[in-house]
């Protein structure tokens, strides 16, 4: 752990100085009295008060540290899971450095005290002397980096490092056989649990940094779990009414069939962030959504269709969520991670498809809810893709361009004017690329509306070319620019489309 790392050299660059500067001293000492020999130096064989005067002021050094130390951990360490997770507690217990330094303190101040009592009359315990001595010195260097230590292992980045690499290890023990699978399994179980508690806390208290961190630990723990999937034994995939509390019979057995329960729970962390940010993060919901398409765009990547499923699944819940809510801003930003993760889909036809349905599907919901600003993106967001289909000769861009044409543009009052620009971009960019049969499809699709409209249309068109939305916002590319190539096939398609009419 980079912690433990940070301990380690700061300890040794401390102990090091220690060292420099108390044999520095002693050498100037040493050659100031004339140099003299070992017998001068040395206490061994003699007995003097000398010897209790050193250790007594030692012994009180020492409980001091170790009330101080006792005293931080026991304020800060409860404070903290408090605010966090309360099984801080026992991360903190079992970890090997605070193991060391407590245990190290606590026999530095017993073997002090026994020391002391070994100087007798005419027994002077040298050896014991010089290395409580020594010992003291060891744990005194050792205090300021171990301090730095304490502070950072409070750290909530910290907090979550570390739940991850229990996680991740826990999976390569099973892998290797080393942890029975139950247990590495009841591990990933409470890890996860963990690791949700705490970026919902931070969602809760505005703390918008370590809900990014716990949000995008996620989607590295899923990739790096990807890469050990398929070595892992088949025991591993089966789970139980006892991991999976409130899941029916037949919901675990889809897991089990699947093999994705590891990516449920994990992900189900995500969704549960998501929710939550909804209502007082807004900003964590792009990271969300984005964490979301890279896992599922890896888990395509590596054939890995049910990891892919899990990661869509998640998807549509948060559309829901957002069509529920009717957070227009939500949807903005979902429907274009969507659109993203279908544009890296393009040589797997079968899974565009799907995606294509889904995107008009919940389009359509949000119609239904009343969100018509939110259906026109939608629709611009699957004419892109579409497009990009098209150019890329993926065979689902027949599909894909059906989904769009679908889309009701004219919608009473008055027609979606965003939803015809969205027709208008596409039916230009398929001329473009010399696609003009897909072309007329959308020239048909429009032939309902009026001329002056259409016209208007293909003048706007033309006419935009500021790159920048006028506001800021996540995507910053306005909707209706095109670039001056696309542009120039704008007044073609609109002669097509007016040809229809």
């Amino acid at each position: 752990m980079e912690s433990r790392a940070r301990f380690i050299r700061s300890f040794v660059w401390v102990a090091l100085a220690m060292c420099l500067f108390f044999m520095a001293e002693f050498w100037l000492e040493w050659w100031h009295a004339g140099s003299p020999g070992m017998d001068k130096v040395s206490w061994v064989a003699k007995n003097n008060a000398k010897l209790v005067d050193v250790l007594s002021p030692m012994a009180r050094a020492y409980n001091n540290v170790l009330a101080m130390l006792i005293a931080t951990i026991g304020l800060a360490i409860p404070l903290t899971a408090n605010m966090h997770t309360p099984k801080l507690i026992d991360m903190f217990l079992r970890d090997r450095t605070n193991q060391v330094m407590l245990g190290l303190i606590a026999f530095g101040a017993a073997h002090v005290l026994w020391a002391a009592w070994l100087v007798g009359p005419d027994f002077a315990p040298i050896w014991t002397v010089r290395l409580a001595v020594f010992g003291a010195m060891v744990g005194w260097a050792a205090l300021i980096p171990y301090f730095f230590y304490v502070v950072r292992f409070l750290d909530p980045s910290t907090i979550l490092a570390r739940l991850s690499h229990d996680t991740l290890r826990a999976v390569e023990r099973a892998l290797d056989g080393s942890l029975d699978l139950e247990q590495a399994q009841a591990i990933v179980h409470e890890r996860m649990h963990q690791t949700g508690t705490i970026i919902l806390k931070s969602i809760d208290r505005a703390d918008r940094s370590v809900a990014l961190e716990g949000i995008w630990g996620c989607k590295i723990l899923l990739q790096e779990y990807g890469a050990l999937k398929s070595r892992l034994p088949d025991a591993w995939f089966v789970v139980d009414r006892g991991d999976f509390v409130g899941a029916s019979q037949e919901a675990l057995s889809i897991l089990n069939d699947e093999r994705n329960w590891f990516e449920l729970r994990v992900m189900t962390q995500m969704y549960l962030a998501y929710q939550n940010a909804l209502a007082k993060s807004t900003d964590a919901i792009p990271a969300i959504s984005d964490a979301t398409r890279v896992v599922a765009s890896h888990a395509a990547a590596r054939g890995d269709l049910p990891a892919y499923t899990v990661a869509q699944r998640f998807f549509h819940n948060y559309l829901r969520e957002a069509i529920k809510r009717k957070d227009v801003h939500a949807l903005y930003d979902l429907f274009y991670q969507y659109r993203q993760l279908g544009s890296e889909l393009t040589d797997k036809p079968e899974l565009l498809r799907e995606l294509g349905k889904r995107f008009h599907g919940y389009a359509q919901q949000a119609a239904g809810a009343g969100i018509a600003f939110a259906t026109q993106i939608a629709g611009y967001d699957l004419g892109w893709l579409a497009l990009e289909a098209t150019k890329r000769e993926s065979a689902a861009a027949d599909d894909l361009l059906g989904e769009v044409l679908a889309f009701r543009h004219g919608t009473a009052p008055e027609p979606l004017l965003l939803l015809v620009k969205a027709k208008f971009i596409l039916g230009a960019g398929l001329l473009e690329c010399g696609h003009r049969v897909q072309a007329e499809r959308v020239a048909a699709n429009l032939r309902d509306l009026p001329p002056a409209l259409l016209s208007q249309v293909a003048t706007e068109l033309v006419e935009q070319t500021q790159r920048a939305f006028w506001e800021v916002t996540d995507r910053q590319v306005n909707f209706e620019w095109l670039s001056p190539e696309h542009r120039a096939f704008v007044p073609q398609f609109a002669a097509l489309t007016l040809a229809q009419t």
